[in-house]
């Protein structure tokens, strides 16, 4: 399997964090295994900076591919805890299915679960209502539902 990361560079003679499994004719780099879910609370300042690199990469080839829009993922998406949560989540769930030690089922689930996530996008995308430009989310304080 070539991946884009996969270049002369990157090979296995000059690179130490490829690893070897017996058995196998090839090396297999770190980042083809699965990844572990991210607790975005316990981050700090520069590791979310960094996290969010990171799924902003993955967010703009799953917009592309499904053909989302702004009312499932709106662009300004990284400022609403609740959608960098659920999408956190799809991203860990989607290396996890299509990694190459993943079950043949995996995708199928990941798609069925992709579903259900994407109602709840929506749902939280209109909440914010942000459509053409960003609007901040308003913090509920306990016991200020329904103006009690």
């Amino acid at each position: 399997m070539t991946s884009p990361d996969h270049t002369p560079e990157h090979s296995p003679e000059h690179s130490p964090e490829y690893l070897e499994f017996p058995g196998q004719p090839e090396t297999l780099p770190p980042d083809l295994f699965p990844t572990f879910p991210l607790c975005w609370a316990t981050l700090s300042e520069i590791d979310t900076e960094d996290a969010l690199e990171e799924l902003e990469d993955w967010i703009s080839w799953l917009v592309d591919r499904y053909a989302l829009d702004h009312r499932t993922v709106p662009p300004c998406w990284e400022h609403h805890g609740a959608l960098v949560e659920e999408l956190s989540a799809l991203r860990t769930a989607w290396i996890t299915a299509f990694n190459i030690t993943g079950r043949p089922e995996a995708p199928l689930e990941w798609h069925a679960q992709f579903a259900l996530a994407l109602h709840r996008l929506s749902d939280w995308a209109s909440r914010t209502g942000c459509r053409t430009e960003h609007r901040a989310d308003h913090a509920v304080l306990p016991g200020a539902r329904g103006g009690s």
